[in-house]
Parts: structure tokens; sequence; C-alpha cells
């Protein structure tokens, strides 16, 4: 039998967000804005990466074209 794993997510973000209020807490809106910022950098570069790999894909005729020639 499969062991399951239950998810509470609201939990989860929940905590997640009382962790970054405790850590942000008298902070200025510069300070605040610098940490988000930083914390979403490696997802941006990951989309940018991604993204450009599909743009310089070189465009394949659809199969069914292909094979008739």
């Amino acid at each position: 039998m499969e062991k399951k794993t239950d998810i509470h997510a609201v939990e989860l973000v929940r905590r997640i967000r009382d962790q970054q209020a405790a850590l942000l807490q008298d902070k200025s809106n510069e300070e605040i804005i610098e940490f988000f910022r930083k914390a979403g950098e490696p997802s941006r570069k990951r989309a940018h990466t991604k993204g450009r790999a599909a743009a310089n894909k070189s465009m394949q005729p659809p199969a069914h074209r292909a094979r008739r020639g």
C-alpha cells in the first residue's frame, strides 16, 4: 500500500508568510523590495533561459507535410 502524504497548503503558506514578516519587521520599504527582488531572481533567470531556448529553436514543418515531400 502506498504511503499517502497530506499537504496542508494554507498552513504552509501562512507559516512562510509569518517567517517573512518576522524577517522584514522594522525594515524600510527599500529593504523589503530588495528582499523580494533577490528571492525572485533565480526563477526569473530560469524563465528567461527557457524562453530564449524556445525562441532560438528553428522552425520545423509539421510531420505530415514533411512526409509528403
